[in-house]
C-alpha cells in the first residue's frame, strides 16, 4: 500500500484532486494534504509519504523549493507538480528534481490517477530495501540554503509606506515575501516595481532580481500569475459573472482580462470554468 501528501494553498483544489485519486484501484492507504510548503515539510517528514503531488505557487513559498527539500530528505520520493501555469522555469526545476511529470490545471480525473500509477510502478520496480522496499527516513534539517516559508502572517503595511531599513540578505527576502503576502491579499490593487522596491527599501534591480530568486518569477510576472490563479478559483467557487471576477483581481477591462487569462491557462475564461465544473463535479 502507498502514500500520497496533496500539497495546494486552495482548499477547493486540493479536496478536489483529493476526491478524484482512485485509492482502491492504485492501492492507496493514506492521503495527507497541507495548505503550505512549511505544513507540507512537516507532513511529509511524519508520514513518509511515497508520493508527493504539489503545486507549483504558494503564498510566499515555493512548490519548487518544497521539492528540492524532500528529495534532499528521501531521494526516492515520486514527485508530480502541478500547476494552473505553463512556465518553462518551474517545468525545468521540476526535470531537475526528476518530477515524475508536470500537470496543468484543471487536471482531469483519468490524467491524475494514470501518473499516480506511473508513479506506483516506478516504486515497484525499484530494488527493495530494509521494511519491504522503503528505504528508512532521516530527520534532517533543512538543506543548506533552503529557505522555509513564512507562511501568511504578514507585518508589513501598505506598498507605499515606508518600510524599517534592511541590515541583510535574510532581511531582504523576508521583506519580499511580505510583498508577496500583500499582493496575494491585495490582487485588485495597483502595483508598481517602483513602489515594491521602495517598500524594501531596495533599488528595482535588486529588488527584482531577488524577487525572482525567492518566486521563481519576475514581480510583474507573479502578480499576473497571483491574479490568473485568484480567477480560476472564483470562477468554480462563486456564481460571479466573469465581469466581476475580472474586477476583483484587478482587470477593468474585460476584454484585456481574458486575453491574459488565455494568454496564461491557454483557454478562455468561460471554457476554463466550464472545465473545471465539469472535473470537480463529477462524482
Amino acid at each position: 500500500m502507498y502514500r500520497v501528501l496533496v500539497a495546494d494553498d486552495e482548499r477547493w483544489i486540493r479536496k478536489g484532486i483529493v476526491k478524484m485519486i482512485d485509492r482502491e484501484g492504485l492501492g492507496i492507504s493514506e492521503i495527507y494534504e497541507a495548505d503550505s510548503v512549511t505544513a507540507a515539510l512537516e507532513q511529509f517528514r511524519l508520514h513518509q509519504p511515497d508520493i508527493v503531488l504539489s503545486d507549483v505557487i504558494f503564498p510566499a513559498e515555493n512548490g519548487c523549493d518544497f521539492c528540492d527539500q524532500i528529495i534532499a530528505i528521501q531521494p526516492e520520493t515520486r514527485i508530480v507538480m502541478i500547476s494552473a501555469f505553463d512556465n518553462f522555469e518551474f517545468a525545468r526545476r521540476s526535470i531537475k528534481f526528476r518530477a515524475v511529470d508536470y500537470l496543468l490545471k484543471p487536471v482531469s480525473k483519468e490524467q491524475l490517477n494514470q501518473v499516480l500509477s506511473q508513479c506506483i510502478g516506478q516504486l515497484k520496480a525499484r530494488p527493495e530495501g530494509p521494511g519491504g522496499g522503503r528505504e528508512a527516513f532521516g530527520q534532517p534539517a533543512c538543506p543548506a540554503g533552503a529557505v522555509p516559508g513564512q507562511g501568511r502572517a504578514g507585518q508589513g503595511g501598505a506598498l507605499g509606506q515606508e518600510a524599517p531599513a534592511v541590515e541583510d540578505g535574510n532581511d531582504s527576502e523576508f521583506q519580499v515575501r511580505q510583498v508577496m503576502e500583500q499582493i496575494k491579499a491585495h490582487l485588485g490593487d495597483k502595483y508598481t516595481l517602483a513602489a515594491m522596491a521602495a517598500e524594501c527599501c531596495l533599488s528595482e534591480a535588486y529588488f527584482s532580481n531577488l524577487f525572482k530568486k525567492v518566486s521563481g518569477m519576475s514581480p510583474m510576472n507573479y502578480i499576473v500569475h497571483m491574479r490568473m490563479e485568484k480567477a480560476c478559483e472564483l470562477m468554480t467557487s462563486t456564481n460571479w459573472r466573469m465581469v466581476r471576477i475580472a474586477q476583483s483581481v484587478g482587470y477593468y477591462d474585460y476584454q484585456y482580462f481574458a486575453k491574459v487569462f488565455k494568454k496564461v491557462t491557454g483557454q478562455t475564461p468561460g471554457d476554463y470554468r466550464e472545465k473545471l465544473q465539469e472535473e470537480f463535479g463529477d462524482d
